[in-house]
């Protein structure tokens, strides 16, 4: 089912079905990401508008929403950064008055230092903003922001939504190759991380044909690495996209993933099977091969067992 402003419902490996309510006229953003897979940012904007009729857009919701059956969430997204529309807080809360559908934003982050901007946000159940980079040169570069945004500012702001947002914050990376996936941009990231402290974390890499060709897809193993670099530094890390714990290549690096994981710190065995979302005899068989290869040991420490690495003999 496909109207103006109305799409979907659509699968979400994040959201499960979601219904779309896009709110903001084709590419006029922000940001014009180089990654992007609707396109070039056509109108680089920071300043909000109504830019439609807010009760053409309720009338078809109220028209579409009994004909689509189950749904997860309303997912406010689409064709550009939906928090560019100064409606969309009362658009929270009209979805929100019937009481039987969770609210979803997906924005770029960008425009969370202004209080406006987080008022109109306080009352979505999920909002899931971008962060790629908190390095200001990465960051121009993978984002390629308006003018007036610099990274510090935009940092502040995420920091300062996360302490005021009551429900779900999930934070989405996009790593592109050669561009922000150094480990002193990850490094940097995972600080930022550590003070927003969102629900979930997730990662991933170029997809679906970008922008721009300056867009590079890293492949699974980058992605792994960087997965595993990540989790020690902040958990609760997940990979979207492509590249999944349901794929062979996911499996296929588990072992190596594993040795780098206790190389970085002591795992147990639970942390190392819900960090890798596999079964205990899996684990098992990769933890007693490496022991009997010398590469990792047990160790005690209270009334837990810690798997541990041997770096001088781990081959990373």
């Amino acid at each position: 089912m496909s109207m103006g402003f109305i799409f979907g419902p659509v699968p979400s490996r994040r959201l499960g079905l979601s219904l779309g309510i896009n709110i903001i006229p084709f590419k006029t953003c922000s940001y014009n990401c180089i990654y992007c897979e609707v396109g070039k940012t056509t109108d680089l904007t920071v300043e909000r508008k109504s830019f439609f009729n807010i009760e053409d857009i309720k009338k078809e919701f109220r028209e579409t929403i009994d004909k689509v059956g189950y749904i997860d969430f309303v997912t406010f997204s689409g064709s550009g950064e939906p928090t560019l529309n100064k409606d969309l807080g009362e658009l929270i809360r009209f979805v929100k008055s019937f009481k039987k559908y969770k609210t979803a934003v997906l924005t770029n982050g960008s425009l969370l230092f202004k209080e406006d901007v987080r008022a109109d946000l306080l009352d979505a159940d999920v909002v899931i903003p971008s962060l790629d980079s908190v390095v200001e040169k990465s960051f121009k570069k993978i984002n390629m922001p308006h003018k007036d945004l610099s990274i510090q500012k935009i940092t502040e702001g995420i920091i300062q939504f996360s302490k005021e947002f009551k429900n779900e914050i999930w934070l989405e990376i996009l790593f592109a190759k050669g561009v922000n996936d150094s480990e002193d941009d990850i490094d940097a990231l995972c600080e930022v991380l550590k003070q927003i402290k969102p629900a979930r974390i997730q990662i991933g890499t170029v997809d679906r044909p970008p922008a721009y060709t300056t867009a590079k897809k890293l492949s699974n193993e980058e992605m792994m690495d960087i997965y595993v670099y990540m989790s020690s530094k902040v958990g609760n890390i997940d990979i979207i996209g492509s590249f999944n714990k349901e794929n062979d290549a996911f499996y296929d690096n588990i072992e190596r993933s594993v040795i780098k994981m206790i190389n970085i710190r002591p795992c147990s065995k639970s942390e190392l099977k819900e960090t890798f979302g596999v079964d205990d005899r899996k684990i098992e068989e990769i933890i007693d091969k490496l022991i009997k290869e010398s590469k990792a040991y047990k160790q005690k420490f209270g009334s837990k067992t810690f798997i541990v690495g041997n770096r001088s003999v781990s081959n990373l």
